[in-house]
């Protein structure tokens, strides 16, 4: 938003209307510059007494863009009246869809005329589209694909490292909610059972640490939340660190970790014995993660600003790392309670009506640029699996997607499957057995291959997602690591050069403390070089500092730097301790 910044700024100074600001960032919207929350909300140079009145119009004039554009289109406005396209589009649906009807504002009067001299007849012909689409009220006007988010569950996680699902439970009875037993309720009438505006919960049919509520109960003041006990996250958000079932006192790592839910979900399940290596290439999204993380009272968790591409598998330092969970960037198909899903719709219907006005040629223009980027997608996310395959210790990865498209899902596991041979699906029976929705058999797999994943759609109450687990079948081959990392290393130009990475230990403690483990830490780093992988030294480099660890208490925030540049002797590692 800093290009908006500038703008913005004049444009107060200019005297703009409400409505020709709301425009302005309905202009940057369509030109991809940033979200809807981001360019109100979260946008200082917007008037605070204007922030939710701009966000609220236009999430709604989205969402009723499939009515109002087409109906802007016929009704000539535009020409006749010399109004700028977006203006009278946002007061169209001002006019047409609210009881308040036009903003009254001195800046908007002018404005206000012009449109209100058509009101009759754009009243008569939005009744025409309502009798023509059968709609009994003007919420049937929005397109389904934009009224998911209404079916959509409230989830929430319990933090089971600030309490127990009994406590919580027990206090939403108190409170007044009427807790449902889900052993009576079946899973396609959970709908029936949890109503709208009830106050009635449940316990998850698949994962013993989540409840779920009605569609928009909202939580967010609620104690248990502000307080840390429970996390507001989908369903589909919490599965992968429930496949991926790293027991306390492992060692896991989470290669895209921002902004922390799934992190600090591993941590919860590890009952917060173990270490958690967290990689968040983004300083702002890491700072977000450290943020998060330690509300959630996490401390196992060191979290490295670094491209998770960039880190060496065969770095002592990770020679423990048993667990991955990988959720890497995807297309978030799968997603509908985004907002994104309403600027889509938005510009996918100003699209329509430039090729019914004749300014194209009916083809989808987008359709080989959207199948470019899963292509790609599909690339970037099959190396994260590999690169993670080659970690010497690992054992179990789950690799999860909010995307609903097989070129990322099932494609993307066969590719993994047919360029390696020391790893394969983990069986059904320990993926979710009870989740009904299974992986579709494509892309060259076996009914038994996509039996053992997971996919949801929105209908079933949740995001679009897809998870796979893959665990280990053959031991590590030091040898074949070693010359894969270098023929990697030839090819990835993000492994080439200076990589410097930061590390910080999302943790509480003192500065003699963190003394004591820089201490312990160096004496295992010089342990730990001298086993250069080789047969002789796989057992011995998979297990090392395991069993006679000392675990030590952990740091408020250790920073830690390291260039690894090819053909350079890694400098010594330089700890650190700054305040939270």
């Amino acid at each position: 938003a800093k290009g908006i910044k500038g703008r913005r700024t004049a444009a107060y100074n200019k005297g703009l209307s409400f409505y020709e600001l709301a425009a302005e960032i309905l202009q940057r919207l369509e030109q991809r510059q940033g979200s809807i929350k981001s360019l109100t909300i979260g946008n200082d140079d917007v008037k605070p007494e204007n922030k939710r009145k701009v966000y609220a119009l236009i999430c709604q004039t989205l969402k009723y863009a499939s009515v109002l554009v087409p109906l802007l289109e016929r009704s000539c406005i535009i020409k006749t009246e010399g109004i700028d396209r977006r203006v009278a589009l946002l007061q169209l649906h001002d006019l047409l869809l609210t009881k308040a009807g036009l903003q009254r504002n001195g800046a908007n009067a002018q404005l206000n005329k012009k449109i209100s001299r058509h009101e009759k007849k754009l009243q008569k012909e939005l009744s025409a589209i309502r009798k023509e689409r059968r709609a009994k009220c003007d919420e049937d006007l929005v397109p389904d694909h934009l009224r998911d988010e209404a079916s959509t569950f409230r989830y929430i996680r319990v933090n089971l490292l600030a309490t127990t699902v009994d406590r919580v439970v027990d206090q939403f009875i108190e409170e007044g909610y009427t807790l449902v037993d889900s052993s009576t309720v079946e899973r396609n009438h959970i709908h029936s059972v949890l109503e709208v505006n009830s106050r009635t919960f449940m316990r998850d049919l698949d994962l013993h640490d989540l409840l779920v509520f009605p569609p928009g109960t909202d939580l967010h003041a609620h104690r248990l939340f502000v307080n840390g006990s429970v996390v507001l996250q989908d369903k589909a958000s919490c599965i992968p660190a429930h496949v991926l079932q790293p027991p306390a006192g492992s060692t896991a790592l989470d290669a895209c970790a921002a902004p922390g839910n799934k992190t600090s979900h591993m941590a919860s399940l590890m009952g917060n014995e173990g270490t958690i290596f967290a990689f968040e290439r983004n300083k702002t999204r890491m700072d977000t993660l450290i943020k998060l993380t330690s509300q959630a009272k996490c401390k196992i968790i060191t979290a490295q600003c670094a491209d998770f591409l960039s880190i060496n598998p065969l770095d002592p330092e990770y020679a423990d790392v048993e667990y991955a969970l990988l959720d890497p960037s995807c297309s978030g198909s799968g997603i509908v309670n985004r907002m994104d899903a309403l600027v889509d719709s938005y510009i996918a219907t100003n699209d329509k009506e430039a090729r019914d006005d004749g300014d194209g040629d009916g083809s989808n223009a987008n359709g080989g640029a959207d199948k470019a980027r899963l292509h790609n997608l599909a690339k970037f996310q099959t190396l994260i699996i590999l690169h993670a395959m080659r970690f010497p210790a690992i054992k179990r990865i789950s690799y999860s997607t909010c995307s609903i498209h097989e070129e990322e899902n099932e494609a993307v596991v066969a590719s993994v499957l047919d360029s390696q041979s020391e790893f394969a699906l983990a069986p059904a029976e320990q993926v979710i057995p009870t989740w009904p929705r299974r992986g579709l058999q494509t892309a060259g797999l076996t009914k038994e291959q996509a039996d053992s994943l997971v996919r949801s759609l929105p209908e079933d109450g949740t995001n679009g997602f897809f998870v796979a687990a893959f665990v280990r079948i053959a031991p590590a081959d030091p040898d074949q690591i070693r010359m894969q990392l270098e023929a990697y290393q030839g090819s990835n130009s993000q492994l080439k050069g200076g990589q410097s990475t930061a590390a910080v230990s999302v943790n509480a403690g003192t500065a003699q403390q963190a003394r004591r483990q820089k201490r312990g830490s160096r004496g295992k780093r010089k342990d730990s070089a001298l086993l250069a992988p080789g047969p002789d030294n796989e057992a011995a480099l998979a297990t090392n500092g395991r069993s006679k660890r000392t675990r030590v208490a952990p740091l408020p925030v250790v920073a830690t730097g390291a260039t690894r540049s090819k053909g350079k002797k890694r400098p010594r590692r330089k700890a650190s301790v700054a305040a939270m």
